[in-house]
């Protein structure tokens, strides 16, 4: 699977309820771990790894995951995050 579009797309699976979340349009990820920090944007190259920390996720809206557990990876300008467990989520514009 490829994504054609001018940004990044998202996709998110949480393993504790089975729900499948998918965002378009994004245009920054940064992760914090306790280990690194990293800032992913379109174009980034292909990156694997495991998260303990906070992501957040800057689109049409910003998204936080903060005090998640879970792994993650980016290919062809799709980011694809699996959570296995999950603190607290805020949706920054509301």
């Amino acid at each position: 699977m490829e994504n054609k579009s001018d940004e990044l797309k998202v996709l998110i699976l949480e393993s504790d309820n089975v729900k499948m979340q998918t965002l378009e349009n994004v245009k920054i990820i940064r992760i914090k771990d306790k280990k690194y920090n990293l800032l992913i944007m379109k174009d980034y190259w292909p990156v694997i790894g495991e998260i303990d920390g906070i992501i957040r996720i800057e689109a049409d809206k910003e998204y936080l995951f903060s005090d998640i557990k879970g792994f993650y990876s980016l290919s062809h300008n799709i980011f694809h995050l699996i959570i296995k467990q999950k603190g607290v989520e805020n949706d920054k514009n509301n």
